[in-house]
């Protein structure tokens, strides 16, 4: 089926129509959805195409707390993106290699190794029971609250961690980090 635009930029409507349309929505009831047209976004604020602001609470799921268009985070992506736009979880790169070491000079304790997983919370929350075993650890660390290594973490647990990088760590001898004071 064809959809037609009738305006080379899109209305709230027109947006909210296709969407709805053509697309499927997460936890959602699909007949219930009513989203919210987004056209652009600046600092703590969203705007619709027909410019109706919002404020930005929920920072488009906890990933941009430092606000939306801010022009270090862009600089940083386009420099990333025209240098290596991607590459995957099990080869080495220098930013991974740079925030690996960084990691180890200022986590507490003798922290330094750390697992990057290539996604959010439900990684996180995956990785760490699967961890725990194999490192022989009552529970893996993590850049967050420490997820429980026999059971799911609390849901205010799993809504902290969307906002983190999840990071799994452990101590090079293999033996529990020991926690110091910054």
């Amino acid at each position: 089926m064809t959809t037609t635009l009738t305006t080379p930029t899109m209305t709230g409507k027109e947006i909210v129509d296709l969407s709805r349309k053509h697309t499927l929505y997460e936890w959602s009831a699909q007949s219930k959805v009513d989203p919210i047209p987004v056209a652009s976004a600046k600092g703590i604020y969203f705007y619709t195409p027909e410019g109706k602001r919002f404020i930005d609470f929920n920072s488009q799921l906890m990933s941009v707390n430092i606000g939306h268009g801010d022009r270090r985070v862009i600089q940083a992506i386009a420099d990333q993106a025209a240098t290596l736009a991607y590459a995957n979880p099990f080869m080495a790169t220098e930013p991974r290699a740079r925030l690996g070491a960084k990691l180890a000079e200022i986590t507490p304790g003798d922290i330094d190794t750390f697992f990057f997983t290539n996604a959010s919370s439900p990684d996180a929350t995956r990785s760490s029971p699967a961890i725990a075993p194999i490192t022989a650890r009552p529970r893996a660390r993590s850049a967050s609250p420490a997820i429980p290594a026999d059971g799911p973490p609390s849901p205010a647990f799993q809504a902290w961690c969307m906002c983190s990088i999840p990071i799994m760590a452990s101590s090079a001898d293999g033996n529990p980090p020991t926690p110091r004071s910054p």
